[in-house]
């Protein structure tokens, strides 16, 4: 009884391997630097020389895989996403303070593997989101932060887990959201109990 499903397993392992999910940004903006900032704008760049794919493996080797917004533009679909959790990320600038220098959040994608069909209907693996994340003045357009190598992965489910996850709304793109947002609220210093921790944790994916 072991064995039928010991072996499976070990075969989804040796096909996606052990890998790290990162969370890893530089030290977190002073307080006295970010207090007066008013977010005007965010703006994500996904570079179409990022490599994609549609086929439907276990782990595709490519830059982008997302495939939970349906047939269309990926690349147009992660800039949505980004644009969406610096957006969320903006919203934690205490609302007592009202921010006299207008900014621009801006984003360019790096990687953005999420989960193929086949992976997320079983072992599921790591949404492994990085990028390079800016700040600039909106009327001068002076850098006043980054450019910040950030990778932001997230745990992704697969089978039953999935499924159940779902269930609550919990979907692959409103975790996604919730993950990149806490990490780059957390390099804004605005993050509050929602802060993230530098590290790794090793688990299957790409």
């Amino acid at each position: 009884m072991i064995k039928t499903w010991i072996i499976p397993l070990v075969a989804a392992v040796g096909l996606s391997g052990c890998v790290s999910t990162n969370t890893f940004f530089p030290d977190p903006l002073r307080e006295d630097l970010t207090y007066n900032w008013r977010v005007v704008d965010v703006q994500a760049t996904v570079p179409r020389t990022l490599t994609t794919s549609d086929a439907n493996g276990q782990m595709p080797d490519v830059d982008i895989i997302w495939r939970e917004d349906g047939p269309g533009d990926v690349y147009a679909q992660v800039e949505t996403i980004m644009e969406e959790a610096m957006a969320q990320a903006a919203t934690r600038f205490n609302p007592g303070i009202k921010g006299n220098r207008p900014v621009i959040l801006r984003t360019e994608q790096i990687q953005f593997h999420s989960l193929t069909e086949r992976a997320r209907s079983n072992i599921g693996g790591i949404h492994n989101i990085d990028f390079i994340l800016t700040v600039v003045d909106a009327n001068t357009g002076e850098l006043l932060a980054g450019p910040a190598t950030i990778e932001a992965d997230v745990t992704a489910y697969g089978g039953a887990r999935a499924e159940a996850a779902v269930a609550v709304g919990q979907t692959m793109r409103v975790r996604i959201i919730q993950r990149v947002s806490d990490v780059i609220a957390t390099y804004l210093g605005i993050a509050g109990e929602r802060a993230v921790e530098r590290g790794k944790i090793v688990e299957i994916g790409r």
